[in-house]
């Protein structure tokens, strides 16, 4: 028999429930640690509880509904007077969605939908629609649609139900003339109203669009699929269109870019592992994925947003997180700390910072060199490390390190009569590249057979002898002939392509006005970039900059050059045509244009520049650029957005070239510095980590040599196979090697 609750302590009583001690506030009636206690006093008794009771209800809600509590999810609904996740139009239109009642969506349908710019109510729609479109707004809350919601989640359902296709088209193109009608009179209609048209037409395009994908991919019904795209959806693409042109929409394609993605899915064949992008590969997937879509229209009051509590949680552990400036663990993934072993973060309590997270140990000194350490590279796989000095006694000042064997000098490059300013590795870590300061590029198979050397011979036993090599291929920059010189332009840097349609290809940039691609497949220089700039540019007045360094983005889509001149130039490279068969030049290769995408106007003398170290093409990283500036600043640039994202300070340089890199899977930036230390700092923040007395102390000169030793500390280099381990080289004519610890 249900308990009558009589009085007013009785009624309160009736909506409590038990918490700890420790939430009990001095105004808290419930005083017995194991008696009850009221939800709103509870809840007020919080320092921060400014939020709202039915939000933190829904959330409750909606996020036991993702992680599987049905049924928990069903009695909290229950218990807090039955708040909803969703409104019951919303869930009407998703329950249509994931059981392909694609028929049973129409005007009257989205007018329902509590919309972020509702201004539904202000559009004219022709008279005898109004009754009903005001009858479904009046109704809509009434209609709870639990029990098509419960079906709706069933994949036989989503499998079996057959959509009336013919009524969908039907009811789609009444719909459209119901549309075009108010869209020709829009001129009339005030801001809101535009936006909330704008957002139905919109939905109707995402509805569209699904139904089209799935006559191609779920129904194989080309020939409907085409008549459809014909007679109704390239319609409501054509009314997207006309309102867009007097408003600011947020969705990803263009009218025009979408119905050439929809063409071509027609004309393409229907391979799925191609068309991931536009087909996620199966019906239930691709329908969660438009209401998805639909959901951002949605006031979020409305329809909690996916995933929202734990997004919560994720801001909160990332804030936590920028307490800690050592703290580096897992910083670019945002739901890292719901996956299990992968964050020592505890939801149930303030994580503390620690100051000693992240130290650098030194762990080995390499001097087989008896010049300057100017430049150093480990190899993509993280087994060489290469280093070439300005040792003028000999022609052989390129040497490779064997990383996993206690860093023994594994190959010695010979053929280098000139200091080396710049070394580049291939990215199957096979060919390396020398660039002589004023002489021809040398191009080395590391791992072929060479005369052997005795520079091992410290080492106890002599089973891995260095071998010295020669290269496979050198060539100088021919002169141009317009220039009026006969000297051959200097080689200053190089940067290999990254991908299979461009294997066996680099760039090298000169400080005299050009950069060429060169082809080892063909052993050729198959484009200049500065007669290619010339031919294709805007003003034939202005002249393409000195290069002194440059860098391939990942997915070799972008070459991107720091100029003498104080500014850094983007490139779009994307349409240089792909290798062709060994040995054969490509055929459309005159039809390569170039085009600059940015400049970054630095304003001042620049030293390096290097990219992030990312394996995938995809990475968000990829368009950030990092720039050692003079004097005594390094700078984080976005290329593409053309924005200066983080300054660096601390290290010196006045008058020499110093070189920085990403580290620690790009959460940290480190450099050389004139006073020969190395500095790394927090990528994110700017601070400082790490001041190192890397090449601080006073080297004594080999026998047999004039030379004596600076202190600058040239380069640091990142092993991009193992974030523990780095590098550094300087003045001394030694090469550290260092690790990365925790304590």
């Amino acid at each position: 028999m249900p308990v009558e609750y009589q009085s007013s302590e009785e009624r309160e009583r009736r909506d409590c429930f038990f918490v700890p001690p420790y939430f009990k506030g001095k105004n808290s009636r419930c005083s017995s640690a194991g008696a009850p206690a009221c939800t709103s006093s509870a809840i007020q008794s919080l320092p921060q509880a400014s939020f709202d009771k039915t939000q933190l209800t829904k959330l409750l809600i909606d996020t036991l509904h993702e992680m599987g509590y049905t049924e928990s999810a069903k009695t909290l609904q229950k218990e807090s007077g039955g708040v909803r996740v969703e409104s019951g139009s919303v869930q009407k239109l998703f329950s249509a969605v994931r059981l392909g009642q694609f028929e049973e969506i129409d005007l009257q349908m989205l007018a329902n939908l509590p919309l972020k710019n509702r201004a539904l109510g202000t559009l004219p729609f022709p008279q005898s629609n109004t009754h009903s479109f005001q009858a479904g707004q009046e109704n809509s809350e009434s209609t709870t649609g639990n029990e098509d919601e419960e079906n709706a989640m069933k994949i036989d359902n989503i499998i079996s139900k057959n959509t009336d296709w013919s009524r969908f088209f039907t009811n789609m193109q009444n719909e459209h003339k119901i549309l075009e009608s108010v869209v020709q009179e829009m001129g009339d209609l005030d801001a809101p109203a535009l936006s909330g048209l704008l957002d139905m037409i919109e939905i109707l395009v995402l509805i569209n669009k699904q139904v089209f994908l799935e006559l191609m991919f779920d129904q194989q019904e080309s020939s409907l699929a085409v008549l459809f795209l014909r007679t109704v959806f390239r319609k409501f693409i054509q009314l997207w269109e006309v309102i867009l042109m007097s408003q600011e929409s947020t969705y990803a394609l263009t009218p025009d870019a979408l119905l050439k993605q929809m063409t071509s899915v027609l004309t393409s064949p229907l391979n799925l592992a191609e068309m991931s992008d536009v087909w996620p590969g199966s019906v239930e997937r691709a329908r969660q994925t438009l209401i998805d879509s639909i959901s951002n229209y949605v006031d979020p009051n409305e329809l909690v947003p996916r995933g929202r509590l734990l997004t919560l949680l994720s801001q909160a552990i990332k804030y936590q997180s920028s307490q800690n400036l050592l703290n580096f663990e897992d910083e670019d993934d945002e739901n890292s700390f719901i996956q299990e072993g992968a964050s020592t973060y505890n939801l149930l309590q303030d994580n503390a910072s620690s100051s000693n997270r992240i130290n650098f140990q030194f762990e080995i000194q390499l001097c087989f060199s008896v010049g300057e350490i100017w430049y150093l590279e480990f190899s993509p796989d993280g087994k060489y490390l290469a280093a070439a000095s300005a040792d003028s006694s000999t022609d052989q000042k390129v040497h490779i390190y064997d990383v996993e064997n206690e860093f023994r000098v594994y190959k010695i490059l010979g053929g280098n009569d000139q200091c080396v300013l710049y070394l580049s590795f291939s990215p199957d870590s096979r060919y390396l590249v020398s660039c002589p300061f004023n002489e021809e590029a040398k191009i080395y198979d590391i791992h072929k057979k060479g005369e052997p050397s005795d520079i091992n011979s410290e080492f106890d036993d002599d089973s891995a002898p260095a071998e010295i090599i020669q290269p496979e291929d050198s060539f100088s920059l021919s002169s141009d002939e317009t220039s009026g010189t006969t000297a051959a332009p200097r080689i200053w840097c190089c940067s290999w392509f990254h991908t299979e349609r461009n294997k066996g290809r680099f760039a090298l940039g000169s400080p005299d006005r050009d950069v060429i691609i060169y082809d080892l497949g063909t052993k050729s220089i198959i484009s200049r970039l500065s007669r290619v700039t010339n031919a294709t540019a805007a003003s034939s007045h202005e002249q393409f900059p000195r290069v002194h360094d440059l860098k391939i983005t990942p997915d070799d889509r972008y070459l991107i050059l720091m100029a003498h001149e104080f500014f850094v130039d983007a490139y779009d490279i994307s349409q240089l045509p792909p290798v062709g068969r060994q040995g054969e030049l490509p055929a459309d290769l005159s039809s390569f244009h170039l085009s600059r995408v940015s400049r970054l106007n630095v304003g001042k003398r620049m030293t390096c520049l290097t990219i992030p170290q990312t394996k995938s093409s995809e990475s968000a990283l990829n368009s950030l650029v990092l720039i050692n500036v003079q004097p005594h600043e390094l700078q984080l640039w976005d290329f593409k957005e053309q924005i200066l994202v983080q300054k660096y300070f601390g290290q010196r340089q006045l008058q020499f070239i110093i070189r920085s890199c990403f580290g620690y899977e790009n959460k940290v930036i480190a450099s050389g510095s004139e006073d020969g230390k190395i500095y790394v700092w927090d990528r994110i923040h700017g601070n400082i980590v790490g001041v190192i007395n890397g090449h601080t102390s006073e080297r004594d000169p080999p026998p047999n040599t004039a030379n004596t030793f600076g202190r600058n500390c040239n380069i640091v280099a990142w092993n991009p196979a193992n974030k523990n381990m780095f590098a550094s080289g300087g003045d001394d004519g030694s090469i550290k090697i260092w690790s990365v610890g925790h304590s």
